[in-house]
């Protein structure tokens, strides 16, 4: 008698199943927010496709999505019966870097996005000082190049050059102003040259 059940049960599984397999296919699939990612490119990472059944995507498709730098976030939604929508909040390219690639204003690294890059144009030699080179493209918002050594920051803008061993120094002198000519940062003092 409990074989008979077990049997039965598993047959109406098995039967529901199938059914959700055919009876709710995905015949709708919309792409939201991309901008530098291609909607084929976005698909073919989520492996979503027209006619796969509707009750069986998940969100965890979106797992080699949310590892792309360009990436922000990523949400599934299925709105109604039969379709699926993939909602994406891109990073923005800020600052471009000398290899092509640019900063996104959280800091990450985008590959290919300098030409998109509206900040001031990066040039530095050692490790990139990501956060330090935030703080002085937002301290200078008409910095046309920001550079950086091991032995400290340059600010370049149209009125001139500032550098200081440390990118803080700059920051707080941002709050007096514009460099005209060449200005020298240190912390016991400043010396301005024309």
């Amino acid at each position: 008698m409990w074989g008979m059940r077990l049997l039965l049960a598993l047959l109406l599984a098995a039967t529901i199943y199938v059914a959700s397999l055919v009876l709710f296919p995905v015949e709708h699939i919309v792409v939201m927010g991309n901008q530098h990612l291609k909607t084929e490119e976005i698909l073919a990472r989520t492996q979503l496709y027209a006619g796969e059944p509707w009750l069986w995507i998940r969100s965890d498709r979106l797992q080699g999505l949310r590892r792309d730098p360009w990436v922000a976030e990523a949400r599934l939604e299925k709105p109604r019966v039969g379709e699926v929508r993939l909602i994406l909040r891109e990073r923005e390219p800020f600052l471009p870097l000398a290899d092509g690639n640019a900063l996104a204003t959280d800091g990450t690294v985008l590959p290919g996005g300098a030409p998109m890059a509206k900040g001031p144009r990066v040039e530095g030699e050692g490790p990139l000082p990501v956060q330090d080179l935030l703080a002085l493209a937002r301290a200078y918002p008409e910095a046309t190049r920001l550079r950086y050594t091991p032995a400290g920051f340059w600010v370049e803008t149209p009125q001139g050059v500032a550098f200081a061993p440390e990118a803080q120094l700059l920051v707080r002198y941002a709050q007096a102003g514009v460099p005209k000519g060449r200005v020298y940062l240190y912390s016991w003092g400043v010396s301005v040259s024309p």
